[in-house]
């Protein structure tokens, strides 16, 4: 909704290029409305271009939502876990995309979500796990491949719970471990 279109093949000099001031306007007057109405709700922005301003208070220029999806965090785990070892992750990289937010916006960070799932894609435990999962999750199996990813899962969600901004979001029923 905020932008003219996808960016493909063009070079863009300045936001109005690309930027939909009216789509701007059209969500902070939303979100004024929204907390105007219900004091107490809580908006979250799903906007992975990591736009400024989207979660800053419109008294600050922003678009007034109260929160913004972490939406590069889950994309930078699933490329580390994919095309790394283990022993060969970059922490620096993990760091940096953990870490990584503006102070006057708050973040809910996370492992993964419904995006994965509607389109196509594994969640992160298939990632680490795969077919094992449907054959040796019993607690008597010893399976390394099942103990590993178990582990690391684990791992990345503490590690993403613990840099969280302001929240984590937990996608239920396909964290299991």
């Amino acid at each position: 909704m905020l932008y003219y279109d996808h960016g493909l093949g063009r070079n863009f000099a300045s936001y109005e290029m690309y930027f939909d001031e009216n789509a701007v306007t059209y969500l902070t007057l939303a979100n004024q409305l929204v907390h105007t109405v219900n004091p107490g709700a809580i908006s979250v922005a799903e906007e992975m271009s990591g736009i400024p301003g989207v979660a800053a208070d419109t008294r600050h220029s922003g678009c007034g939502f109260d929160l913004r999806l972490a939406m590069g965090i889950p994309d930078c785990l699933f490329d580390i876990v994919r095309s790394h070892r283990d022993e060969n992750w970059t922490l620096d990289r993990l760091w940096h995309e953990l870490a990584n937010r503006r102070e006057d916006e708050r973040t809910i960070s996370y492992v993964e979500c419904h995006d994965q799932a509607i389109v196509g894609a594994k969640t992160m435990i298939f990632e680490l796990i795969d077919a094992d999962m449907y054959h040796s999750m019993r607690v008597e199996d010893a399976n390394v491949k099942v103990a590993r990813g178990i582990a690391l899962h684990k791992m990345l969600r503490l590690a993403t719970i613990a840099t969280a901004g302001a929240g984590y979001l937990n996608f239920m029923d396909n964290e299991s471990g």
